[in-house]
């Protein structure tokens, strides 16, 4: 064991305790807006952002993409299209396959979800001190460096 690895591993522990209290205190502060919109929740909305990035799918590659099982992803986009946010169409390259795409409604929701969310951030980062707003801010890049390494390496790879 080399001098740098039980401080290594401290960070990567420390670092998931913060994470997971962040991705909780976003989960919560959506709670109202759930509740009174008929919202989604935070495995809806991350597939309604991943068909806005990344253009209409296939099933199978948005379950891979979403890291959900088959029947998972079917119930999800079913729900999904039940309220109009999302619609199945075939694919030009293979008519037997179906293309998941978000609808102009669906893309209306994510951006209301979206702005919710950074609402709720920014009334929590306005009772920081400066000092500390200065922290986050000069840890987003190395986060998101972290963040774009970890999505390169658990990409899908194939269609199924």
């Amino acid at each position: 064991m080399t001098e740098g690895e039980p401080r290594s591993a401290e960070l990567d522990s420390d670092l998931q305790q913060v994470l997971m209290k962040l991705w909780l205190f976003l989960r919560r502060g959506q709670s109202h807006y759930l509740k009174v919109g008929g919202g989604l929740t935070m495995s809806q909305l991350s597939i309604l952002l991943t068909l806005f990035d990344q253009g209409p799918m296939r099933l199978a590659s948005l379950a891979a993409r979403e890291r959900l099982r088959a029947p998972t992803i079917t119930v999800a986009i079913r729900r999904l299209e039940k309220l109009g946010l999302v619609e199945r169409s075939s694919d030009p390259s293979d008519h037997r396959a179906v293309l998941i795409a978000v609808t102009p409604l669906g893309l209306s929701h994510h951006r209301q979800s979206l702005a919710d969310r950074i609402a709720v951030l920014t009334a929590a980062l306005a009772t920081l001190s400066e000092e500390e707003r200065d922290a986050i801010r000069q840890s987003l890049g190395p986060l998101d460096r972290l963040a774009e390494l970890a999505d390169a390496r658990s990409a899908p790879t194939s269609d199924y």
